[in-house]
């Protein structure tokens, strides 16, 4: 199966082209920082996700009909490819949220009075809430792994909640508010050593930083293809289970949409090819020397304070900060009346931005995707001295 088999152009010729061209829902004026919350889809993926309905004949909906299964396991090796996995389960599912909810409810059971799951207090509410209320049904402990005061998830705050009776670690590897990303190798090696496993949060990950599960050590990690340029869709990939098996997921949450299409996984996997057809390290480079400019530039401006990035850079290229004296919705709506999209509000990690900002979390987010340019980082650097010079 390849991507030119539903008629399109070959990746090689879409990857390389300018990037106004790869991104066909960038408009001439607008400055999009909205990325930690969806990107915008690449050519490549929205060629399958157009192409592929009048071509819906040579497929079909059941996931064992031949052809399909064919689309299924080639998303899955393209995914096995991006983080890095020999073998193991990968499930596409309607999001990260109900994949992460089933994965917690499949491991729950063997959870007994007294043991312990580990959360920590940079990760988002989807990788805490499950964990949080399984543990509390099976009457287990849950401990938490705190941050610095700078917005720092250290290994040694992790290795201080570990202990014998820990049996799952559920940890972040890249905070959507902070931009900061834990040292998971590190975290991982210290759980496995009290027997601990290890589910990993890597929403924001794959868009900005190589990973590697296999090296990591991790037993299971999620993330969201429509936040690295692919279509809404969650996949998860779990060490357990048959080598180089895929699964299509219905939805997990009561009331939820069903999983997805086969469309949308081949979708997703030609995302995940994608970005192993980029030169990543000269994408992630360009991510963090515009993520630090901003970071620079806000810093700069009076009344303006950002969050976290204690040195000015963090891994992940993303910048939560306030505007002393406004509310984070109003500031949002200024800029986006001037075409620039920000985030506003908690984001899902109200603990991460209450250790850094513990009476007002409400925070603006800006997040530096592949098609953010210069010119859209002044922009925003104009916008927000514009609104903090205006006063109340």
């Amino acid at each position: 199966m390849t991507f030119g088999e539903l008629g399109a152009l070959p990746l090689t010729a879409l990857v390389t082209r300018p990037v106004t061209e790869q991104f066909p829902d960038l408009r001439p004026g607008a400055a999009r920082f909205d990325a930690p919350a969806g990107t915008l889809v690449h050519h490549a993926v929205r060629d399958v996700l157009t192409r592929y309905p009048a071509r819906a004949g040579e497929f079909s909906a059941d996931v064992a009909h031949p052809r399909s299964r064919t689309v299924l396991d080639w998303a899955a090796g393209r995914f096995r490819a991006l983080i890095g996995a020999r073998g193991g389960v990968v499930s596409f599912g309607a999001d990260m949220t109900s994949l992460t909810e089933g994965f917690v409810r499949s491991v729950a059971p063997a959870l007994r009075p007294g043991d312990e799951v580990m959360c920590t207090a940079l990760d988002h509410a989807a990788n805490v809430d499950p964990w949080r209320e399984s543990a509390v049904r099976q009457g287990a402990v849950v401990r938490v792994a705190d941050l610095s005061p700078n917005g720092e998830l250290t290994v040694e705050a992790v290795t201080e909640q570990l202990s014998p009776r820990t049996r799952w670690v559920a940890v972040t590897a890249g905070s959507n508010v902070l931009g900061s990303a834990p040292d998971i190798p590190a975290i991982c090696a210290a759980a496995r050593s009290t027997g601990a496993r290890i589910f990993v949060d890597g929403v924001q990950a794959p868009a900005h930083r190589f990973v590697d599960v296999a090296a990591w050590g991790c037993d299971a990690f999620v993330t969201s293809a429509d936040k690295w340029y692919g279509p809404r869709c969650g996949v998860l990939w779990n060490r357990d289970g048959r080598p180089g098996s895929a699964v299509v997921r219905t939805a997990d949450r009561p009331g939820a949409e069903h999983g997805p299409g086969i469309e949308v996984v081949l979708a997703a996997g030609v995302a995940a090819e994608v970005l192993l057809n980029w030169d990543r390290p000269a994408v992630f480079r360009h991510g963090e020397r515009l993520a630090n400019l901003l970071a620079r530039g806000l810093r700069m401006i009076d009344g303006v304070r950002v969050l976290g990035r204690p040195d000015g850079r963090s891994p992940i290229p993303i910048v939560s900060f306030q505007v002393v004296g406004r509310s984070a919705a109003d500031v949002a709506a200024i800029l986006a009346a001037e075409g620039i999209a920000v985030g506003h509000g908690t984001f899902g990690a109200e603990g991460a931005l209450r250790a850094v900002s513990p009476d007002v979390p409400e925070s603006l987010r800006a997040g530096v995707a592949r098609y953010t340019t210069r010119d859209d980082v002044r922009a925003l650097l104009g916008g927000v001295a514009a609104i903090a010079a205006s006063g109340v």
